[in-house]
């Protein structure tokens, strides 16, 4: 499985290759309103590409090659749960892989997570803040500008079926530009 993480100041985008299994090739100056990581549009390979906001999904024991970019400084993509940090450097590709093992699911189930999750949750309800749960998340580590500390976003890892099954549901960046 591969997945492209690009950081911009205060956001992640998260790209999957598409039918094709290539990402296509990106080009800085295509970046506009509807061209948010700058896929260069003349390249075919770009089509089935597909871009998410806010979460990302990939598969139980399956190796994840991830790829990193940035569009303006240095960002870090931490993945505390995972252990895992690389440096997002603008006009250059980082990379590195691992294989999840704990479904998010399976680690909200978890007896310690549950104790830590109930003791945050106990004070958010003393402060009148809504629960929380258990999310894997990727979080910038760099003290990117002022609203670095918003830059997050969630790790959904779940069984192969159910990843394929959300993979089948999301739109091409042909069909999201053509809007």
């Amino acid at each position: 499985i591969k997945v492209e993480l690009y950081a911009k100041q205060f956001d992640w985008t998260a790209r999957y290759p598409g039918k094709d299994k290539q990402f296509g090739v990106d080009n800085y100056m295509q970046i506009d309103g509807s061209n948010p990581i700058g896929l260069d549009t003349g390249d075919a390979r770009c089509h089935d590409d597909i871009l998410v906001k806010n979460e990302f999904h990939i598969p139980v024991n399956r190796e994840v090659i991830f790829q990193f970019r940035s569009r303006d400084v240095i960002h870090s993509a931490f993945m505390p749960h995972f252990r895992a940090q690389m440096n997002c450097v603008p006009g250059q590709v980082t990379n590195f892989r691992f294989k999840p093992t704990i479904t998010t699911a399976d680690m909200r189930k978890d007896a310690h997570v549950l104790r830590n999750i109930n003791e945050i949750n106990a004070i958010r309800a003393k402060r009148g803040d809504d629960p929380i749960e258990f999310d894997y998340l990727v979080l910038c580590n760099k003290i990117c500008g002022v609203s670095h500390y918003n830059m997050q976003m969630k790790i959904i890892v779940e069984s192969e079926k159910d990843y394929n099954a959300w993979l089948a549901k999301q739109k091409t960046f042909k069909a999201i530009a053509q809007k």
